[in-house]
């Protein structure tokens, strides 16, 4: 009888968790996503991290074009260590 009702306690803890709302979703006003780099930012960044004695590392990200394909386009430049 008792293993009963802990396994009948069980299920109705497991369902009650399994329900739960899921977490709000919020959207920055204004922000319509990351800013495409121009060529002639990315060269400048590049050279300046290789004037520091570091190694430039071009962050992309994947756009779509009207073809239905997806394009890599520089978004960021960090410089690291070598």
């Amino acid at each position: 009888m008792k293993v009963k009702f802990l396994l009948l306690c069980s299920v109705v803890v497991l369902a009650g968790c399994s329900s739960s709302p899921k977490a709000p979703v919020y959207k920055l006003s204004g922000y319509t996503g990351p800013e495409a780099m121009h060529r002639n930012e990315v060269v400048q960044a590049a050279l300046e991290c290789i004037r520091a004695r570091l190694r430039p590392n071009v962050e992309y990200t994947a756009q779509k074009v009207d073809s239905g394909g997806r394009v890599l386009v520089p978004v960021n430049v960090h410089c690291e260590p070598y």
